[in-house]
């Protein structure tokens, strides 16, 4: 690979074509930053989802019987998981139920009119969503891999922007239909009780649009360099993006999106315990709706 410079912080691969920036921000910094990111989002599941057992309590079972009395009765009569039939049961839930969109069935509105009027919306804008962090994740691999040490490719048909466009899309167009759905049927009574309901698909939604933004001020700094304007949307945008993955991936277990994550324990573990009981399986119907005691937590619609 060999790099020819076209300016400032600009330069040319000339084996590939590419053109390149110089990135504003080292990526050491970022790599720094995903590091503490991952191990705090480590600390918090170990603390809510294990520490608190939420990663087994299913909100089915809490609605019909005490957790305490649930797990003297119920789990421990169970036979043995299994690591087999456990680690089987975690591949079928991420790998198929995930991808699909089996993992999350809850489309189910207020009343059985909005099932009908809603689902179908609300299953392709979860489906959406998934792989439009799917393609991002893939555009982030592929531009470790490809791209020299600090620099971003400005290339629309390089395959690490081709991915992250994809999945920006995907995402921005996914939140956006789950949002217009949800604000039709649910009866919100202000800002606070939009964010508690919606708090995954509005951060969804910013991640997509900032991310975007920050694109397009990667592209005016690059060629206009000297601009005290560009300088400044660039640096905006960098911020403003950085803020929203940090709200994204920190707050995330202290909203009602965590339930995301515990529920593919819950569907693993309702595999293994099916297969175990058959018919004789002492979890509630899957029918039966998940809320909590004020009934706002697990809302329809997630």
């Amino acid at each position: 690979m060999a790099l020819v410079a076209l300016g400032p912080n600009l330069f040319e691969d000339t084996s590939t074509g590419y053109i390149y920036v110089k990135s504003p921000v080292d990526w050491t910094l970022i790599d720094v930053l995903a590091y503490i990111t991952v191990a705090f989002l480590i600390f918090a599941f170990l603390y809510k989802g294990v520490n608190q057992r939420r990663a087994l309590r299913f909100p089915q079972i809490q609605m019909v019987i005490p957790y305490a009395e649930w797990e003297r009765r119920l789990v421990s009569q169970k036979p043995p998981l299994g690591a087999g039939r456990t680690l089987a049961a975690l591949i079928r839930t991420i790998f198929v139920d995930a991808l699909a969109m089996e993992i999350l069935k809850c489309e189910y509105g207020r009343a059985p009119a909005e099932v009908v009027k809603t689902r179908i919306a609300k299953r392709a804008a979860k489906l959406m969503i998934i792989w439009g962090f799917i393609f991002a994740a893939i555009s982030t691999t592929l531009a470790f891999l490809m791209f020299p040490h600090n620099m971003i490719a400005l290339n629309l048909d390089s395959p690490p922007r081709l991915f992250g466009m994809i999945g920006g899309v995907l995402m921005v167009a996914g939140a956006s239909i789950w949002l217009a759905v949800r604000y039709r049927e649910a009866q919100y009574r202000g800002i606070w009780d939009i964010l508690g309901a919606d708090f995954l698909p509005i951060m969804v939604l910013l991640l997509g649009v900032s991310g975007f933004l920050l694109q397009a001020a990667i592209y005016v700094w690059a060629y206009n360099q000297l601009s005290v304007a560009a300088t400044a949307f660039l640096w905006t945008a960098i911020h403003l993006h950085a803020i929203v993955v940090a709200l994204f991936f920190w707050a995330l277990f202290w909203t009602n999106g965590e339930h995301i994550v515990y529920r593919i324990f819950w569907r693993a573990y309702e595999y293994v315990d099916r297969e175990n009981a058959g018919r004789n399986t002492r979890l509630p119907p899957t029918d039966l709706k998940p809320v909590n005691r004020t009934g706002k937590e697990i809302q329809p619609g997630y």
